[in-house]
């Protein structure tokens, strides 16, 4: 008589359960990166460091072009939308520039170019460094593991994706600003003044909780599963795969929940 309703509550429940522990996981990587900053005062050691500037310069400096690519082809969205905030009147193109780009659109865009490109990479990266023994390695020389792979990785991307979405969000106003009066709308500087009037202070709390707490936790996605992977090079794909299902997840889970807080209380 119970088994179905038992069977139901089972096959909702496990996920439910399992994605807790997961998300506990997570922040106690997270936060075990944090504390690990706390005794020298937030200064890495010098072979971390190297590390770090390392993930720095592949995750942030070699996305700068894709980034600025992506920023050219939605400021020629935006500027096709100036006939039309022109007949509308008012400083309709500045408010829907800082509602859609830097609100929603810079940090998610941004977001997926680091997901794309650098959580796969570490997650790769580690899995075969764990496959291969590599990290068994680097603990019997007395290098401790945590320390050298993790923690690095985990700041680096977190100002890799800030900056990126900065870098993004200007390249992106700008070009707009350049080619809205070819096409009928506001001069450059009427509509810079639109957007800077439009900002709030919640914008600027929202980008920052946009960009630092996904950055550390797509890193920490990263790190997570690839150094979950075991003794085969079969571990490889699934813990690569992994980490592009659940840090977009997570990701876009954020940013959705961050707006409703800001933007719907």
């Amino acid at each position: 008589m119970w088994t179905r309703p038992l069977a139901l509550a089972r096959a909702a429940g496990t996920p439910v359960v399992d994605g807790a522990g997961y998300a506990v996981r997570l922040a106690a990587l997270v936060g075990e990166v944090l504390w690990t900053l706390l005794p020298g005062g937030g200064r890495l050691r010098p072979a971390v460091r190297q590390v770090f500037y390392r993930q720095v310069y592949f995750t942030g400096v070699k996305a700068v072009p894709f980034a600025l690519l992506l920023a050219l082809m939605v400021a020629l969205v935006v500027a096709v939308q100036a006939p039309w905030s022109a007949a509308a009147g008012g400083e309709v193109l500045g408010t829907l520039l800082v509602v859609v780009l830097v609100r929603e659109l810079g940090p998610v865009v941004a977001a997926t170019i680091v997901i794309a490109r650098s959580a796969t990479a570490m997650a790769a990266e580690l899995a075969t460094m764990r496959v291969d023994g590599e990290v068994d390695t680097l603990a019997a020389l007395g290098i401790d593991p945590f320390e050298y792979l993790v923690v690095p990785r985990l700041l680096g991307t977190a100002v890799s994706l800030v900056s990126l979405t900065i870098l993004f969000l200007a390249a992106a106003l700008g070009a707009s600003a350049l080619l809205s009066p070819l096409l009928g709308g506001p001069a450059p500087a009427d509509l810079l003044a639109q957007v800077a009037r439009s900002l709030q202070p919640a914008d600027v709390a929202a980008l920052l909780a946009k960009t630092v707490v996904p950055g550390l936790v797509i890193a920490a996605v990263g790190c997570l599963e690839g150094l979950s992977a075991w003794r085969s090079t079969t571990d490889v794909p699934p813990a690569v795969t992994a980490t592009v299902v659940r840090a977009f997840s997570i990701s876009f889970g954020w940013n959705t929940l961050v707006s409703a807080l800001l933007y719907l209380a």
